[in-house]
Parts: structure tokens; sequence; C-alpha cells
């Protein structure tokens, strides 16, 4: 395991565990020289979701898509961020503005579905939903719950 990994170990436990202070004092003692590492700046990125600063979220997320663009989860979050603040078109212009590379994960089209299907475009919906479906089935189980997809289970 990395020195990295090592700090940031006890952090991911505190997340899984709800104890966001604790997880933000974890933050806090990583040595400076580490603090600009993408982990280290998604796992702050995680941290303002997990504790629902949605408007921090967003601006520190396109922040991090501004100067690591290849770290796919900076554009997620972003993304999830301003989903939750009903910025939804916005949501899904991040996704799309993102490197191509995230058009293979089953996550972009899941979450596309989400945005899709909450503005009304419930036949894209349903298409992107099947289509992260046939990248990755476990998502199936995630839609049965979703809120987001609520509308494609009632029609």
């Amino acid at each position: 395991m990395s020195d990295l990994e090592d700090y940031l170990q006890p952090f991911a436990g505190y997340i899984e565990l709800g104890m966001y202070a604790e997880a933000e004092h974890e933050l806090e003692n990583i040595p400076d020289e580490m603090k600009a590492h993408p982990m280290v700046l998604l796992a702050r990125l995680e941290l303002l979701v997990a504790t629902e600063q949605w408007d921090e979220g967003v601006i520190f997320g396109q922040t991090l898509c501004g100067l690591v663009p290849e770290e796919l989860e900076f554009w997620f979050k972003t993304a999830f961020c301003l989903h939750e603040l009903k910025r939804t078109a916005e949501a899904r212009e991040t996704l799309l503005s993102a490197p191509a590379p995230i058009r293979k994960t089953a996550l972009f089209h899941y979450n596309l579905a989400c945005y899709e299907t909450q503005s009304g475009n419930l036949s894209e919906g349903r298409r992107l939903l099947n289509k992260s479906f046939e990248i990755d089935k476990r998502f199936r189980e995630e839609a049965r719950n979703d809120p987001d997809l609520k509308p494609l289970r009632e029609s």
C-alpha cells in the first residue's frame, strides 16, 4: 500500500460510517506535498457530496474537471451536485462535455437516463437506461429504487 493510500484509508472508513468531521480531520492530516494529488482532491469532493454541500461541490468539481479532465469521477460528482441543485440541464451538459472515455461507462448512461427522465424525456431515458444495463447489469438493481427513474417505472 502506498503512503497516500495509508492516509486515505481512514478517510474512506469515516465517510462510510457517516463520520464526516473525522473524515475531514483525516484529510487535514495528509502532508501538504500530497494534498494536490488527484486522489486527495477526489476525497475532498466526495466529502462535499457526502455532506450535501452541493454549491461548493459544483465549484470545486468544475475546477477539478478543468485541472484534471481525465479523472472521470470529477465529472460524475460535479454533475451529481448540479442535479441535486435542480440544475439538471447543466448536469447533463457536464457529462456530455467530459472526455470521450466516459461514454464507455455504464454510470455515464445511467446518470444521463436519470437526467433525461427527470427532464420529461422518457423515451431517451429508457434508451440510456437500457444502454447502462448492457454495459453493467448491476445497474438494474439500482434502477429499481432510484427516485429519479420513478416516471419510467410508472410508464
